[in-house]
């Protein structure tokens, strides 16, 4: 996420509605915790508030920190496999990045629960009852696909936003191709003869210690290039208000 600094010069302007945006968080046994400051609690099942814990002023304020993050796009905001990927909804006074906003407040449209849970039934099952009695407007998903496919990006063009194009589906791809070829390299290996993979071992090893370290640092390259969609970069912004 960007650090949301208005624009100089960049007075607030009307922004209709709601905002849609994309985040992560924490699924637990009594709601949904935002992966940053989870000591706050989980957010309300109807409209989580923002609040400033430094200043004590309406958030989100001009060279503060405080507000209710999302992104623009989907891709940066599914990158973690581990928490529960959510559509929120966003209202009131906005603070708008190059790539993600800062808001006063939000609800969370739809939530897809995440495959370290789907994968235990009875898991899932306490997931979605929880999810049904604390977030009763929250529509739940199995698939994280076919939650971005029924809540598309909003078009934040008419706002004078231009989100970067985002690659993170892209080194997502790559990754699971890399690992996939690592995984077909080791079930084909019992059926090579013995013979010949240890003529290849001893013929070829240094060409195998480089295609090994170089399969390792490709995939260190791609988590790499992952985790820094979600880092801070400078850039201009404008504080809206709706």
């Amino acid at each position: 996420m960007t650090d949301l600094e208005p624009m100089e010069g960049g007075g607030p302007a009307l922004v209709p509605g709601e905002l849609r945006g994309y985040r992560q968080f924490n699924l637990r046994a009594d709601g949904l915790y935002p992966l940053a400051h989870a000591s706050s609690g989980p957010w309300d099942g109807q409209l989580e508030h923002a609040g400033c814990q430094d200043h004590g002023h309406r958030p989100p304020g001009v060279g503060c920190r405080c507000g209710l993050y999302a992104w623009y796009l989907p891709g940066s905001a599914t990158v973690s496999i581990g928490p529960a990927s959510a559509v929120v909804a966003a209202r009131g006074r906005c603070i708008l990045g190059d790539r993600g906003f800062r808001a006063e407040s939000a609800r969370i449209e739809a939530v897809s629960l995440p495959a370290t849970v789907l994968w235990r039934p009875a898991a899932a099952a306490r997931a979605r009852a929880m999810l049904a009695r604390q977030y009763p407007g929250t529509v739940v998903y199995r698939s994280t696909r076919r939650m971005l496919k029924d809540h598309p990006p909003h078009d934040v063009h008419h706002l004078g936003i231009e989100p970067p194009r985002d690659p993170s589906r892209g080194y997502r791809a790559a990754a699971l191709v890399l690992w996939a070829a690592f995984v077909l390299a080791v079930f084909l290996l019992p059926v090579v003869p013995r013979t010949i993979r240890a003529e290849a071992v001893t013929r070829w090893w240094p060409v195998l210690v480089v295609l090994v370290v170089g399969w390792q640092a490709a995939l260190i390259w791609l988590f790499l290039r992952l985790i820094g969609q979600q880092m801070p970069t400078p850039t201009e912004h404008r504080d809206r208000f709706g």
